[in-house]
């Protein structure tokens, strides 16, 4: 699953994602992307911060009550370290902060190490 307001983020990371064997449901409404999301049909979610109606660190909680094994990647124009001085310092260890702009090899790498992150 990939959640960002910007359609060509969306568009360009679909093609990315697909051509690289995965499955993507991209979202540009976090609401709709929470009303589709199911337990277990998802290995990841990529979801920008800087959303409309819901930001992403609570699409984010929203989803881990649903299910609490989906991995997850953020999507952000923030430096790392402002997560640390945030409420939002309860993420767990194997979410994976993902900076923009970024290479399409690195979103590539950061996917892969998202998925193959032990549970």
């Amino acid at each position: 699953m990939v959640v960002d307001d910007e359609d060509d983020l969306i568009f360009l990371l679909q093609i990315l994602l697909e051509q690289k064997g995965f499955k993507v449901n991209a979202f540009t409404d976090p609401l709709l992307a929470l009303q589709s999301f199911k337990a277990g049909i998802y290995d990841l979610a990529i979801l920008d911060i800087k959303l409309p109606s819901l930001n992403g660190f609570d699409l984010y909680e929203r989803i881990k009550m649903i299910d609490d094994f989906v991995k997850v990647c953020f999507f952000t124009t923030s430096d790392h370290e402002d997560f640390k001085t945030q409420k939002y310092s309860r993420l767990r260890k194997k979410d994976i902060i993902i900076r923009k702009p970024i290479s399409n090899e690195e979103l590539l790498k950061k996917v892969d190490e998202a998925i193959n992150t032990i549970q």
